[in-house]
C-alpha cells in the first residue's frame, strides 16, 4: 500500500509537462522583447523559393505562439538570418539504382538582434528535415519535392521560434 502511495506522489509532483501552446512566460529572451520583426532573409543556396516560404512560416509560426507579437516596423528585436544550404539525400533505391526515398535538409543560420543597440540577443543555427518518396513521373516527383521543401522550411521555423521563445 506505501508504495502505491509513493508511486501516487511521485506522479503528480513530476506532471506531464503539457502546456498549451502560447502559455507562459518567454524564458529565452529579455523580458524588453515584446515584438519582433522578420528582417533580411538571405539565401544562399540556388532554390529562389526557399527564402519567401521560410519568411512566411516564421511569421506564421510566431503569430500563432502568439507570446511575442510580430510587426513591420518598431519592433523591439529583429530576426536576421541566411539560409545557408539545401541538400537531398537518397535513402532508399528502386531496382535500376534510382532514387525512390529521399531526405531534403535545409540548414539556417540566424540572429536576434535588439532594435535600439543592435546587439545580439541569440545567434544560432537549425537544420530542418523533411522526407518524400518519388512518384512515377516527373511531374509527381517534382510536386513531392516541393511538398517535402515546405515541411522543411516549416521544421526550421518551428525550431528558430522554439529556440527564441523556450531556449530549447
Amino acid at each position: 500500500m506505501r508504495a502505491i502511495v509513493y508511486m501516487a506522489v511521485l506522479l503528480m509532483l513530476a506532471g506531464c509537462g503539457y502546456r498549451s501552446v502560447g502559455s507562459g512566460e518567454v524564458k529565452a529572451l529579455q523580458s524588453s522583447v515584446k515584438t519582433i520583426s522578420i528582417g533580411i532573409v538571405k539565401n544562399r543556396t540556388f532554390r529562389p523559393t526557399v527564402q519567401p516560404a521560410l519568411r512566411d512560416a516564421l511569421i506564421r509560426r510566431l503569430v500563432a505562439d502568439g507570446r511575442i507579437k510580430v510587426v513591420e516596423e518598431g519592433a523591439d528585436a529583429i530576426l536576421e538570418g541566411a539560409i545557408e544550404g539545401f541538400g537531398e539525400e537518397p535513402l532508399a533505391f528502386g531496382s535500376a539504382d534510382t532514387a525512390k526515398r529521399l531526405r531534403i535538409v535545409i540548414s539556417f543560420s540566424f540572429a536576434l538582434k535588439n532594435r535600439s543597440d543592435d546587439k545580439v540577443l541569440l545567434r544560432d543555427g537549425v537544420t530542418g528535415v523533411a522526407y518524400y518518396f518519388t512518384g512515377t513521373g516527373l511531374a509527381e516527383t517534382r510536386t513531392a519535392e516541393d511538398e517535402a521543401t515546405l515541411r522543411a522550411v516549416t521544421d526550421l521555423a518551428e525550431q528558430v521560434v522554439s529556440r527564441l521563445i523556450d531556449g530549447v
